[in-house]
């Protein structure tokens, strides 16, 4: 009897996939993520550091109030030239319900960071490692010191904060490849979870090449529709990339200090590769700052063999289809490449927190030949468990003292300055730190040295200059700012500080020429018009005066300081009833300072306003004020 012809077709070629982690499986984890918090948990008891936190969030004026101004401001401005909007946002959820706390901003980065460990666990067990072998590659991103810059910071928010979206983004992808019926619904999470990122970190634009190196582990074949369909995210990456340049540049960020040229360049970032590679088995050094080298020697120039060594290395294990290898060099690259420098000469040199997404694929790799020798050479499983217990136990000890770098600006400078003492800028911050503690004789040791390493700064006198005003020595302090004002006379702070010296002096006339001068260069340094109406108070201006606060008013309206000095002006110039609508905007801002509420009784008494007068009398009773009987 004839068979029945069948078409055949040839069989796809499959790879078995993991299940999703469930029942005892998905228990892996919880140690995981136990012994992460465990290794950072000194964070927990630092404080904030003069390396950013100041602009980032406790002198962002977008973190004034928690309002659809201010809101709107976070979303449509830059800190320092970056864009990261989403991380800033969460800075003003936490400043409005918990104030300044930093414990509750470590806190959160700490937990975020256990969210990161949580996806990164999930993402290995869908590339398909073992349980074991994907607790491991976990622990090794939770754990690795090279994360504590990362976590520890609080301005790092946006390394955590990106990163978890950037691992939900490869999670949701993954799941699109496995799930036809459902590919567009998934895709679309996808893009939206990388929008996220963006709005994050800049550093997200990488994540259109992870997704191919995604494609190659799960063997779809390179072909135009495959990078067709990834079309929004290079556009994305490409618009968001150009313009974190521009932000940046405009910002000076991208200064480049270094005057080097393209071809070194070329070989700082060929030398930065390789150091991450290093520090990825050897975590050394760990310094928070790495100064640019005044020139080249000879590891630079040596740089490019070894990335071509590594390049051949990836080619070989490529054409022996080696994928776990070429995974992990492939997500590692694309996702270093674009930190390594070439480009800018910014202070990012070498920085640790610029590994927290590309380690994941060196992670995998390792904790993929792991489980590769655990089934290939089971009679030395107790070797190879013992021996990564003991790695792990060894990252996490160095991570737990490398929180500690973090505990404040003294210590963070220090540790700096374990390894570099032939720049000024740790001494800089350091002189900064001591000054904010009124330790000033310890702030200007520090000063000095930083003066003496570079005097072509002119930020450098002008701090040392505010150290001397702070100590009562104004003269002292007038001759470093006009040094400042030497070196740089675009700088309207040098104006405005010399000002307030000679103000100090009751040497008004040059004084209101300098704070003058410093609005003519900056129209919105609303510091100057803070002195500047200080100086027609006491030269009896109120007029000026109150021109003054108004134009500060205009650009921080949340200061209730300014209000109540509005409304004092008001009133010396004979404008009671106008004064009444500052008085209570200040009350509104800050309600249990007594002295508002006593300014605002009597200029209500004077209006005739008795009732009134006497309740505001009565509660500025009740704050500790000593007031008038007539009043109540």
């Amino acid at each position: 009897m004839p068979r029945k012809k069948t078409t055949s077709r040839p069989p796809k070629t499959t790879r078995k996939r993991p299940s999703t982690p469930s029942g005892p499986t998905r228990w892996w984890v919880l140690p995981v993520l136990l012994l992460t918090a465990l290794a950072f948990f000194p964070a927990l008891d630092n404080g904030f550091v003069n390396w950013d936190d100041d602009v980032n969030l406790l002198e962002n004026p977008h973190l004034a109030a928690f309002d659809w101004f201010h809101l709107q401001a976070i979303f449509g401005s830059t800190v320092m030239g970056g864009y990261n909007p989403l991380s800033i946002f969460t800075f003003a959820l936490e400043k409005h319900f918990f104030g300044l706390d930093p414990f509750v901003f470590h806190l959160n980065n700490l937990l975020l960071h256990l969210l990161g460990v949580f996806l990164v666990f999930q993402l290995m067990r869908q590339l398909g490692l073992s349980p074991l072998a994907a607790a491991f590659g976990a622990l090794l991103f939770g754990l690795h010191p090279m994360r504590v810059e990362s976590v520890a910071w609080v301005t790092e928010r946006k390394d955590v904060l990106f990163g978890v979206f950037y691992f939900g983004a490869l999670l949701t992808y993954l799941r699109s490849l496995r799930q036809a019926s459902r590919r567009a619904y998934w895709q679309g999470w996808t893009l939206l979870l990388f929008v996220f990122a963006l709005f994050s970190k800049i550093q997200a634009v990488a994540l259109p090449l992870s997704l191919l190196v995604l494609d190659y582990w799960e063997k779809c074949p390179l072909d135009w529709r495959l990078l067709w369909e990834k079309l929004p995210y290079f556009v994305g990456s490409l618009l968001v990339g150009l313009l974190g340049i521009y932000l940046l540049s405009q910002a000076d960020t991208l200064a480049d200090n270094t005057q080097y040229g393209l071809g070194e360049r070329l070989l700082v970032g060929a030398y930065s590769y390789l150091i991450y590679l290093l520090k990825f088995v050897y975590p050394y050094e760990m310094s928070p700052l790495y100064p640019y080298p005044a020139s080249l020697d000879w590891p630079f120039y040596a740089a490019p063999l070894g990335v071509l060594a590594l390049l051949y290395g990836f080619y070989l294990a490529y054409q022996r289809s080696s994928r776990a290898t070429v995974f992990a060099l492939a997500f590692f690259t694309s996702n270093v490449f674009f930190v390594l420098q070439i480009l800018a000469a910014g202070q990012g040199y070498k920085a640790d927190r610029f590994t927290y997404v590309p380690y994941f694929g060196l992670f995998f790799g390792l904790a993929y030949a792991f489980d590769y020798a655990q089934t290939r050479w089971k009679d030395y499983q107790i070797v190879l468990r013992g021996g990564m217990i003991l790695y792990l136990l060894g990252l996490g000890l160095l991570t737990w003292q490398q929180c500690g770098v973090w505990k404040n600006g003294e210590t963070l400078w220090t540790h700096v300055l374990r390894y570099y003492q032939n720049t000024a800028l740790p001494f800089g911050n350091l002189g900064h730190y001591y000054r904010g503690e009124k330790e000033y004789d310890l702030a200007l040791q520090n000063y000095d040295r930083a003066v003496a390493l570079n005097t072509r700064e002119g930020k450098t006198f002008s701090s040392r200059g505010k150290t001397y005003f702070d100590m009562g020595r104004s003269a002292a302090a007038i001759e470093d700012y006009t040094r400042a004002i030497a070196l740089d006379a675009s700088e309207a702070e040098f104006f405005i500080n010399r000002g307030a010296a000679y103000g100090s002096l009751g040497q008004f006339n040059p004084a209101l020429a300098d704070f003058n001068e410093g609005l003519r260069l900056d129209p919105d340094f609303k510091n100057a018009y803070l002195n500047r109406f200080l100086l027609y108070t006491q030269t009896n201006q109120p007029q000026k005066a109150l021109a003054d606060i108004e134009s500060y008013l205009r650009l921080d309206p949340t200061l209730a300081d300014m209000w109540y000095e509005k409304a004092m002006a008001l009133r010396r110039l004979n404008r009671a009833e106008a004064a009444l609508a500052p008085f209570n905007r200040a009350i509104q801002i800050d309600p249990n300072r007594g002295l508002y509420w006593h300014e605002l009784a009597k200029a209500q008494f004077a209006l005739g306003q008795r009732a009134a007068a006497r309740q505001s009398a009565q509660r500025a009773q009740q704050l500790g004020v000593r007031v008038e009987r007539e009043l109540l």
